[in-house]
């Protein structure tokens, strides 16, 4: 057993329920921007609903507020000692539009998990876990021989966390609890086997896959058939009855990060999905559908085939659209393309928001624990190459 150091200090769970409220405030405006679904952006309106700016200019400014490295200031600094809650200036009072969208990118990044401050660093951690011990894990190991470089990455980093957390408890037979990108409720259900099972002393978890958590209050007409669901955990967004919707969850997964390298969404597919579900809407009378066009786009070689492939897929008779009425379609939206680029932009900025919900849910459950010794979010992967890189790590009481 390394020659270890006190636990890095974790903000309590008062101070987490603070920032979770301040969180809400800001959510409660702009989750709309996140659960619209971008197949009806055409055919629901949806830039002339939520937005009321020209998309040059919410261009403009996320495209610069992505490419910015400094750390993200409270509003209270930017915004002249206002104050972050003064959403009006974000949204209109009246029309709940997004008026001024340099107010939201500040809001949005203010809300991050890093500038909340609310993440323990992971060199900080790993030399509290090892004290004196230096050697890392793994380094006559090289895992990218058999693996890509993402999961080379996850692998190497989480071999070297989860050793030093079992020399630390200075476990031999006992186990621990790991799970890497644990899909939609697995990553909270690995967190309740923890918290029931006192033989289990220490729980690491990278959760991923967020649209496909089960929430509790996404449906109140529904009749309740899970005892446990995935969000919320912990008792204060429960006492919310706080919804983020499937569609906010599945923006959540985006990549911030990404984006900013130049990695950028793929506008044209997403462009060609939305146009085409307004052509289903006034030839086939068909408002809603449910069924997935899948990966067509890449394998199209223009609207035209993208279309009649899509149609095939979904079982319309493509025979009665002739070219013509298709291209009118093409070239009706196609100088409205930047309203689709910069609509999902918005969400790409907001989605480190709805992550730091859920990952603040987990982090309150674990506090309100009456037997875990130690617990804290901590960033154990790159972002860029592991979007999904914040770990939920907790130790239990040691006997």
């Amino acid at each position: 057993m390394a020659a270890s150091g006190p636990l890095p200090v974790t903000q309590d769970l008062s101070t987490l329920r603070a920032k979770l409220q301040g969180l809400l405030r800001f959510l409660r405006e702009a989750l709309s921007i996140s659960n619209a679904h971008t197949v009806d952006f055409y055919t629901e309106s949806v830039w002339d609903q939520l937005v009321d700016l020209p998309p040059e200019t919410v261009l403009e400014v996320l495209k610069r507020s992505t490419a910015e490295a400094e750390e993200a200031r409270p509003l209270v600094e930017a915004d002249g000692g206002s104050g972050i809650t003064d959403f009006p200036k974000i949204f209109c009072e009246t029309s709940q539009k997004l008026v001024s969208v340099e107010a939201f990118a500040l809001a949005a990044k203010y809300y991050s998990v890093q500038n909340l401050g609310i993440c323990t660093p992971f060199e900080q951690l790993l030399v509290a876990l090892r004290g004196t011990e230096t050697q890392k894990i793994g380094e006559n190991v090289k895992p990218d021989e058999f693996m890509n470089l993402k999961k080379s990455h996850e692998v190497q980093a989480m071999s070297e966390l989860i050793s030093s957390i079992a020399d630390y408890c200075g476990i031999k037979q006992d186990c621990l609890m790991v799970g890497l990108h644990t899909c939609g409720d697995l990553a909270p259900n690995t967190l309740r086997i923890f918290t029931s099972n006192s033989e289990i002393k220490g729980v690491c978890s990278v959760g991923c896959c967020y649209h496909l958590l089960s929430e509790e209050f996404e449906d109140p007409h529904k009749e309740c058939t899970e005892e446990k669901w995935g969000f919320p955990m912990c008792h204060y967004l429960k006492e919310e009855r706080w919804c983020c919707g499937r569609n906010a969850r599945m923006s959540a997964c985006l990549a911030l990060e990404r984006v900013a390298v130049g990695q950028g969404l793929r506008t044209e597919s997403l462009f060609y999905r939305a146009v085409l579900q307004d052509i289903i809407k006034d030839c086939y009378g068909i408002t809603r559908c449910d069924q997935h066009v899948g990966k067509i786009y890449s394998k199209s070689s223009s609207f035209l085939d993208y279309v009649r492939k899509s149609l095939k897929k979904l079982g319309l008779d493509e025979s009665k659209l002739p070219e013509k009425i298709i291209m009118d379609y093409y070239e009706k939206y196609k100088p409205r393309m930047n309203e689709l680029e910069a609509f999902n932009m918005l969400k790409v900025v907001l989605a480190p928001c709805i992550e730091t919900l859920i990952l603040l849910d987990r982090l309150c459950y674990l506090k309100e624990q009456e037997d875990i010794a130690w617990c804290a979010l901590v960033k154990l992967f790159d972002p860029v190459k592991s979007p999904r890189c914040y770990a939920v790590i907790a130790l239990r009481q040691q006997q």
